[in-house]
């Protein structure tokens, strides 16, 4: 196992997605900062590809200790569909929080995506929700359908399984109480791991150890938790994207989301782990704009 220095290895990710900031910018995308449901958020917007036919804005909706840079890869892509926004969540990137708190419920990050459709962009958008992204993204469906034309899941959390109890290891695992859990999780979200990651493990490790995700995760409750009648409520058209080598989320996730939600659409990605908007870019990109044309359209 390659070990580096401690303050090497802390620094490494936040000089990595510094890196990522500025290829952002200087990709065309423009950065806002908007109070939306009482909390100041960050996002990111790009406009559409000439031409675009659609013009269907795209609202692309982050997991768990990540943040909007991790849709760099698809960024551009799914301008051809119409204009796309990547915010930052509450506590992550560069939001902020609810006022007296250093994180957000559930509720409160589906609060902010309904904000930023009626505030931002005024017109309903196609939701792409990785991880916890996706689980907002269900939420969002389920409860206010005028504000989204249809929603992409990719690997998507919050399944309720067996309720609490299949919560827990998840959230024993997330505290990431040391590097060899470090390195456990990068087993389970990769299908490759990349050399890097290896390198920034203390990195790593702090993300996911900040107020915003260890309060988040011991304050979820069992009914935060997407039933099954919730994802058979949903009437917008739904696709669901899955690594097949996603180990990350708990045992039974994929499974839950394709028995309960019969009519999506949906893309296998052999050799994919839990990020496919890292790992699979171009054909994630594929797939929605396909999702877009054959749902949507």
């Amino acid at each position: 196992m390659i070990s580096l220095g401690a303050p090497f290895s802390r620094a490494l990710l936040p000089l990595a997605l510094g890196m990522m900031r500025r290829a952002m910018l200087r990709r065309g995308a423009q950065s806002y900062e908007q109070h939306l449901g009482g909390i100041p958020i960050h996002y990111f917007q790009l406009a559409p590809q000439p031409g675009v036919g659609w013009e269907q804005p795209v609202v692309l909706i982050h997991g768990i200790a990540d943040s909007a840079l991790t849709w760099l890869f698809v960024l551009h892509g799914m301008t051809g569909i119409g204009p796309v926004y990547a915010l930052d969540l509450p506590g992550f990137g560069q939001s902020g929080y609810p006022k007296g708190r250093r994180y957000a419920t559930i509720d409160e990050q589906v609060a902010v995506v309904q904000a930023l459709i009626r505030d931002c962009i005024g017109r309903p958008a196609l939701l792409v929700g990785n991880s916890m992204g996706g689980w907002i993204a269900a939420k969002l469906a389920a409860r206010t359908p005028e504000l989204t034309t249809g929603i992409v899941l990719v690997d998507p959390g919050g399944a309720l399984l067996d309720g609490r109890a299949s919560w827990e290891p998840f959230a024993r695992t997330a505290m990431v109480p040391d590097l060899a859990t470090v390195r456990r999780i990068y087993r389970q979200m990769f299908g490759r791991i990349p050399l890097a990651l290896y390198l920034g493990q203390r990195s790593f490790q702090a993300l996911f150890q900040r107020e915003a995700v260890r309060q988040f995760i011991m304050a979820t409750r069992e009914e935060d938790l997407l039933t099954p009648s919730e994802l058979r409520s949903i009437r917008v058209p739904v696709a669901l994207v899955w690594g097949q080598r996603d180990t990350f989320l708990p045992e039974g996730s994929c499974t839950f989301f394709r028995t309960h939600l019969p009519r999506a659409q949906i893309l296998e990605l052999p050799g994919c782990g839990h990020l496919p908007q890292r790992e699979r870019p171009q054909e994630l990109v594929h797939f929605t704009q396909q999702f877009v044309r054959l749902r949507l359209d």
